[in-house]
């Protein structure tokens, strides 16, 4: 009788012991550094001017509507549209037909904005990638596409002042 007694306490024992506590919490899933989508500075727009004489260039609009979604984007969805931002600069550049834009200044402007993205797409291949990396490199991107956008609103400025003072008759009348 002791014997069952002895075993019937450890078994109780055991089960006691074994037995697994489990707590009903409900966790919501930490995002990472890469997963937070993060405001920034948004993007310029022609004058009134510019967009008179630009009116057919579609493919900067197209341009300008891609860019506008990496205002409030994660690192992880920039890195993702990355090689489709690519695209659409190659086009803008293969589309450039005004002649008042074919500028060295401006063809410099578009020169850094094709690095800066080319960057941006390399560094979809660079597995420890760190969240600030990609943040500062859409911003450059942003900045670069704002000065391009800024100095095509300088040109057609530039462009209207020549057109409205006549520096010939002006030189010509003081004589």
């Amino acid at each position: 009788m002791i014997r069952h007694i002895i075993i019937l306490s450890i078994s109780t024992f055991l089960l006691v012991s074994c037995k697994k506590t489990v707590q009903n919490t409900t966790t919501t899933p930490q995002k990472t550094g890469m997963q937070i989508p993060v405001k920034r500075r948004g993007i310029d727009t022609l004058s009134s001017l510019s967009k008179k004489q630009v009116n057919d260039w579609t493919e900067y609009e197209n341009l300008n509507s891609y860019l506008k979604q990496f205002n409030n984007t994660s690192p992880n969805d920039a890195l993702n549209m990355a090689v489709e931002l690519n695209e659409y600069i190659k086009i803008l550049k293969d589309s450039l037909k005004i002649e008042d834009l074919k500028t060295n200044s401006l063809n410099a402007r578009f020169n850094v904005l094709r690095n800066e993205a080319l960057r941006l797409t390399d560094m979809t291949r660079i597995p420890a990638i760190q969240p600030d990396q990609v943040n500062d490199q859409i911003d450059k991107i942003l900045l670069v596409f704002n000065s391009y956008t800024q100095k095509v609103n300088t040109i057609y400025s530039k462009k209207k002042f020549d057109e409205e003072i006549d520096l010939d008759n002006f030189f010509n009348t003081n004589q």
